[in-house]
């Protein structure tokens, strides 16, 4: 481990394309907010340098969607953000229409 961490300058990336579309986004909020979930889309820096789509959730809600999409077999990095944020960085790319999918099928949230 001689190589040290990137900073956030070096993470810097110009993304070419958005991967889910704008309806897709919209859509994904309004199923985890009907489930008790506040969530919304946003973009983020994964380990790779790349931008891609993320959830910023509450991180109380955490280790729920994890569970949630570990059992939809989605792989996803966890990242803290400030003012009791995490987000939830989709770094393999998934197609909107899996993660529509798996949305559909997770858990209510019982606050």
């Amino acid at each position: 481990m001689t190589r040290a961490y990137f900073t956030e300058n070096e993470k810097m990336y110009t993304p070419k394309f958005p991967a889910w579309s704008m309806d897709a986004k919209l859509h994904i909020e309004e199923i985890l907010q009907d489930k008790g979930y506040q969530v919304s889309v946003v973009a983020r820096v994964g380990c790779d340098r790349k931008y891609h789509d993320a959830w910023q959730v509450e991180r109380e809600d955490i280790p729920r969607l994890v569970e949630q999409l570990f059992r939809q077999r989605i792989a996803v990095e966890v990242q803290a953000e400030g003012h009791g944020k995490a987000s939830i960085n989709f770094c393999y790319d998934y197609s909107e229409s899996q993660i529509l999918a798996a949305v559909k099928g997770f858990w209510r949230n019982r606050k």
